[in-house]
């Protein structure tokens, strides 16, 4: 048993333990061992972090003699750790938090948790596998596992309609995968990522294929609209697939793509991934700013930050997939934040409804401490990750000369803002609705503030310090893509080997940003003289009223009227609808011909599938 296998087995283990022991254990100890198996892989990942700071990629054959050329292995080199770190690292957290959150769960704890562990398992075993056909079979387990996860309340209506949306986008767009791999099997007789012949046989049509893929599970604009249907699941579950497991593992194929042949297909495919990048960036936020449920909100940030990193892949040079490997990590960290926290609100209060929340501030400190961190991080607030990311990012494009993906970049972080300072003051400040009054709020346990809280002070730390998270492990990622680049920074993201101009105009924007955020926090604690009435058009409020989460949705829905035309919904329950048709109509005449002549519907079979082979 090697370290390069003990991160996967240790899930597995888990998953195992979880079976023969879950008659036995309540709900808190199935949580906690399943926490305790994520930490335990965790600890192991980390082992393997000076391998690949070394540029060492480490293999482990699972089926060395399978059947003929096939074979499944592991590889695994500097992408693979970053994302293995992410998802055990991220899961420790999640499933920490869940231990409360899921003790009053009367049912269904084991197969949660089971499957949990599964699901990270999964996302080590893509990052891991030495060739397309692995990766191909995790990415279809990590498929199972969210339309298991996202209909785990399957008595309920919305629960199992999500999952099966949520199956069926990213499962038909997966068969780009499936296709790229044939083809580029059957041309160049291996699947093994690193292959020079794979890289012959690698053309733009395949890796084409294989960005449609990745645009479904990475909520790419249009294949995108699964996503908050999938809210339906416990938030856990929203927090794990929106921050580490599910969503990123497209992410991780486009960004495995720079390996095979040096990347030669981006020269085809950047322009197209740029702006279905961009689009999906304005289009996530914009929709956003429209929703009222906590968990909706977040799920289409999601869309748009996905955008972001997508944005940042695509323009295929060093500090740009710096950037999408770093923005990455940074979004795991404040997208399960946000969703832990929106998890502890509708714990404490049974709704995560803007429009009846208020005031949780007073009886939920830590909290409202911690969302605001993972707030200002997605916002782009200096002194957080996210500023660093947004910062490498438009440093990026302006290397390339895209002015235009920096604009668009700025005002979907001016949206993001405004978004979640709605959100914020809606459910934080203010008084508490009516709907809370009577009702007992109480703050979070403790372990789930120790799961968020966590997260949210490395959202701090490498806002302050990103070079701890830059050095060990994202540039060991870019060095295994094939591209030579030496980590050159200092404290804030400032990149020393850019230009002196450039740090100096950087330090000079880090640290006005800082001293005016240090002036409007003085200025906020500063007591009021007297009551200040708040006006709204000129006409003063009704006592006690105040602009509220509805007010901000329609202004949003008004303002951006033409944008929510572009919902996709529309076209795919039409097509959907019309493919139900054709179906039945064929399963008619189907056993209508061939109910008393199975001899002939088998002929049929074997002549089409023999018809195949030849084609093939």
């Amino acid at each position: 048993m090697t370290s390069i296998t003990l991160p996967i087995l240790l899930l597995l283990g888990g998953f195992v333990l979880q079976l023969l022991l879950g008659r036995w254990l309540t709900p808190v100890g199935k949580g906690v061992l399943a926490t305790a198996a994520v930490f335990a892989s965790f600890l192991v990942t980390l082992t393997l972090v000076p391998a690949s700071m070394a540029g060492i990629a480490v293999e482990a054959p699972l089926l060395p003699v399978w059947d003929g050329p096939f074979s499944i292995g592991l590889r695994l080199d500097g992408l693979s750790v970053l994302f293995m770190l992410m998802g055990t690292g991220i899961g420790a957290a999640i499933l920490l938090f869940s231990v409360r959150y899921m003790e009053h769960e009367e049912q269904g704890t084991t197969r949660f948790y089971a499957i949990m562990l599964v699901f990270i398992a999964g996302l080590l075993l893509l990052a891991g596998a030495a060739d397309m056909l692995g990766a191909y079979l995790a990415w279809e387990v990590i498929g199972l596992c969210s339309y298991s996860l996202v209909g785990f309340w399957y008595r309920q209506r919305a629960a199992t309609d999500g999952a099966r949306k949520v199956l069926v986008i990213t499962h038909l767009a997966g068969y780009g995968f499936l296709i790229g791999l044939v083809l580029v099997y059957s041309r160049a007789g291996t699947l093994v990522w690193t292959d020079p012949a794979v890289g012959t046989a690698f053309t733009s049509g395949v890796a084409a294929l294989f960005v449609v893929a990745a645009m479904a599970k990475s909520v790419m604009f249009p294949l995108h609209s699964w996503i908050p249907e999938a809210m339906n699941a416990p938030t856990p579950v929203s927090a794990l697939l929106h921050s580490a497991c599910y969503v990123k593992a497209g992410v991780y194929l486009i960004a495995r793509m720079y390996v095979v042949g040096g990347g030669q297909w981006h020269a085809a495919l950047e322009v197209p991934l740029l702006a279905v990048g961009c689009v999906t960036i304005l289009v996530g936020v914009i929709f956003a700013m429209a929703q009222t449920d906590l968990k909706r909100l977040l799920a289409f940030h999601t869309v748009s930050q996905l955008g972001y990193i997508v944005v940042a892949l695509a323009l295929g040079s060093d500090l740009g997939l710096a950037a999408g490997l770093f923005y990455c990590l940074s979004h795991a960290l404040f997208k399960g934040t946000l969703f832990m926290c929106a998890g502890a609100i509708q714990h404490a209060t049974g709704t995560r409804d803007l429009r009846e929340l208020g005031g949780l501030a007073t009886a939920m400190p830590g909290t409202a401490k911690v969302w605001i961190i993972a707030a200002a991080s997605i916002a782009g607030v200096p002194l957080t990750n996210g500023f660093v990311a947004k910062w490498l990012l438009f440093g990026a494009a302006l290397d390339k000369g895209l002015l235009a993906v920096v604009l668009v970049g700025w005002i979907g972080s001016i949206l993001t803002a405004f978004s979640f300072l709605k959100a914020t003051v809606n459910a934080f400040y203010g008084v508490p609705s009516k709907a809370l009054i009577g009702r007992p709020v109480h703050e979070a346990s403790p372990s789930m503030l120790a799961g968020m809280g966590s997260m949210a002070g490395l959202c701090l730390l490498f806002g302050l310090a990103p070079q701890l998270l830059m050095v060990p492990v994202v540039a060991p990622a870019v060095r295994s893509l094939g591209f030579d680049w030496a980590v050159q920074m200092s404290w804030l993201g400032i990149l020393t080997d850019r230009g002196g101009i450039a740090v100096t105009v950087g330090g000079a924007v880090v640290l006005a940003s800082a001293m005016l955020g240090l002036l409007v926090y003085r200025l906020a604690q500063a007591p009021a003289s007297g009551l200040v009435s708040v006006y709204s058009g000129g006409e003063p409020l009704p006592a006690g009223d105040r602009p509220g989460a509805v007010d901000f949705a329609e202004m949003a829905e008004s303002a951006f009227h033409p944008v929510y035309s572009l919902d996709p919904d529309p076209v795919f329950l039409r097509i959907w609808r019309g493919l139900t048709r054709v179906a039945g109509a064929a399963q008619a005449v189907a056993g209508g011909a061939f109910e008393d002549r199975p001899l002939l519907a088998i002929g049929l079979a074997a002549v089409a599938a023999l018809a195949g082979v030849w084609l093939v």
